[in-house]
């Protein structure tokens, strides 16, 4: 059985192959991960999160360069080198303007529950 990678907060999930990076995953789930080094490690622009129970292989020293001590401590990972080992759970940045509008329409619908 493939494992699942849950990317949060779209709630969106995909089956990985072990050994596939994050970054393949989510393109083949249509969840979007900037990025412009093409998957190389160079460019940063793909940190993600990953929750502390998720199975990735650990980080090599380029990423470790990259991102620092410090992030991959807090569970931060550039999702171009990071490779799926079992059930990952992902939390991708949400960009301002996705952020306001969820704040919107949770307010919205905490309204009508009232």
């Amino acid at each position: 059985m493939m494992p699942k990678i849950t990317f949060a907060p779209a709630m969106r999930y995909v089956e990985a192959r072990v050994g596939e990076t994050i970054l393949r995953a989510a393109a083949r789930a249509r969840v979007a991960i900037s990025q412009r080094c093409g998957g190389k490690g160079t460019c940063t622009m793909c940190k993600v999160k990953v929750e502390p129970d998720s199975l990735v292989s650990p980080a090599q020293e380029r990423e470790k360069r990259m991102i620092g001590e410090d992030n991959l401590a807090c569970g931060m990972r550039l999702a171009c080198q990071t490779q799926v080992q079992g059930e990952t759970r992902v939390q991708l940045k949400e960009d301002r303007l996705a952020a306001v509008v969820r704040a919107q329409l949770e307010k919205q619908r905490q309204e009508r529950e009232e």
